[in-house]
C-alpha cells in the first residue's frame, strides 16, 4: 500500500512538473483608449466619453492554444446625457449633463488561439470595477426623466451618486500579436444597475454601462 502511495505521489509530481514546464508567464504595461456609454430609461445620451486607459497586464500561457490574461487598469467612463431647462410658458431649452466618472478595474480573460501559426487570441471573460466620481451639485436647473413636463422630471445632479459604486459584467474581444507586443480590442458590458446605489429612491429605473476599448500591451519579456 505504501509503495502504491509513493508511486502515485511521484506520478502526480511528475505530471505537475511537466505542466509547470509548459507554462508561459508574461507581465507588462497596458495603455490605450476607450469609448464608454450609458444605457438608461431615465435619460437619452447625446454622446459617449472617449478617454484614456492605463494599467498593467499579466498573462499565463497554459500551452500553445490557451492562456489566461488579467488586466488591472484605471480608466475614465461615462456619457453626456440629454437634459432640458424648463422655462415658464415656453419650450424647454436643450442642454447636456456630463455623467463622467472614474473606474479602477480588473478583468480576467480566457484566450483561445485558433492555430499555432495565427498570432491571434479570441478572448472571453469578465470585469469587476470600483467607480468613483468628482461630479458637483451645480446645474440644478437642468432636468431629465421627462423632457416635456417638469412635474415628472428630476434634477440631473441627483443621479451623481449612482456613479460611486461597483460595476461588473462580461467582456469579450481579441488580442493580436506575439512576443513582447499585443494589440487588444474588447467590449465590456456592465450588468449592474448603477441606479440602485442612490439612497431614498423608488426602485424601477436602470442605468447600466458599456465600453469599447482599444489598447496596446508591452511585455517586459
Amino acid at each position: 500500500m505504501k509503495h502504491r502511495t509513493f508511486l502515485l505521489f511521484f506520478l502526480f509530481a511528475g505530471m505537475a512538473a511537466n505542466v509547470a514546464a509548459q507554462l508561459r508567464y508574461q507581465i507588462g504595461f497596458t495603455a490605450g483608449t476607450g469609448y464608454s456609454s450609458l444605457r438608461s430609461d431615465l435619460f437619452t445620451t447625446s454622446s459617449g466619453r472617449l478617454a484614456p486607459v492605463i494599467g498593467c497586464s499579466f498573462v499565463v500561457g497554459l500551452n500553445d492554444f490557451f492562456e489566461l490574461n488579467q488586466e488591472v487598469v484605471l480608466t475614465l467612463r461615462g456619457a453626456r446625457a440629454r437634459a432640458v431647462y424648463f422655462r415658464p410658458e415656453d419650450t424647454p431649452d436643450e442642454h447636456t449633463y456630463a455623467y463622467f466618472y472614474n473606474t479602477f478595474e480588473t478583468g480576467l480573460f480566457a484566450g483561445f488561439k485558433p492555430g499555432v501559426d495565427i498570432p491571434l487570441y479570441l478572448q472571453a471573460g469578465g470585469f469587476f470595477g470600483a467607480n468613483f466620481h468628482t461630479l458637483d451639485r451645480s446645474q440644478r436647473e437642468l432636468m431629465i426623466g421627462d423632457y416635456k413636463s417638469i412635474n415628472n422630471a428630476i434634477r440631473a445632479p441627483d443621479l451623481n451618486d449612482a456613479f460611486a459604486g461597483i460595476d461588473f459584467g462580461p467582456a469579450f474581444g481579441i488580442s493580436a500579436g506575439e512576443g513582447r507586443f499585443r494589440a487588444n480590442a474588447r467590449y465590456y458590458l456592465g450588468v449592474r444597475n448603477l441606479y440602485d446605489y442612490l439612497d431614498f429612491v423608488a426602485p424601477g429605473p436602470c442605468i447600466r454601462s458599456g465600453s469599447l476599448r482599444l489598447s496596446l500591451t508591452w511585455f517586459l519579456q
